[in-house]
């Protein structure tokens, strides 16, 4: 338990003034929201440290040393290390590293169903702004559609899989509604 408060705590600071983008909600409540879902979803203190760190290497200017020196544990620096991608962001399938990077989640079941949590913790907030995002959330839902499958047919957590299929359905039915 005392991981996970250093954890929180850890990301808040490194998180501090940075928002969700188009949105005006502190960056932090994204890492502790699927922080939540982990635990609900039953996995352990180090996925669920890993789920308030998943961000903190991309986002800030902190490195995998940084978290190591700060005494994380190594199984929790290791899955949010797969969650993390390395390459510059964009959505150009060709990409070698994007299917490298699906590839190493696929090996590991607390980085499968967190990746699920995560990408359905984002989800609920691409809904929150299709009315003035559409482009942008349409794009989200098409890549959405493209590159999960393979991640929610090999997942087995049962809780990760019903919040994403609800993030997915919750994004398709914004979508829906602003036509």
């Amino acid at each position: 338990m005392l991981a996970i408060l250093r954890a929180a705590t850890y990301a808040a600071a490194a998180h501090v003034g940075q928002t969700r983008r188009s949105l005006p909600d502190p960056y932090i409540n994204h890492p502790l929201r699927v922080a939540e879902h982990a635990a609900r979803a039953g996995l352990d203190e180090a996925a669920i440290v890993a789920a308030l760190l998943h961000d903190v290497v991309e986002d800030t200017t902190l490195t995998w040393d940084d978290l190591r020196a700060a005494g994380f544990p190594e199984r929790a620096i290791t899955v949010a290390r797969l969650l993390t991608k390395w390459w510059e962001a964009g959505d150009d399938d060709t990409t070698p590293d994007k299917g490298t990077y699906y590839a190493h989640i696929l090996e590991d079941a607390d980085a499968l169903a967190l990746k699920l949590l995560d990408r359905a913790d984002n989800m609920q907030d691409v809904a929150r702004i299709v009315g003035t995002r559409r482009e942008f959330a349409e794009k989200y839902l098409r890549k959405t559609r493209r590159e999960f499958p393979p991640l929610y047919e090999r997942c087995r957590n049962a809780y990760a899989r019903d919040t994403f299929v609800a993030s997915l359905a919750g994004l398709e039915q914004a979508l829906d509604r602003r036509r």
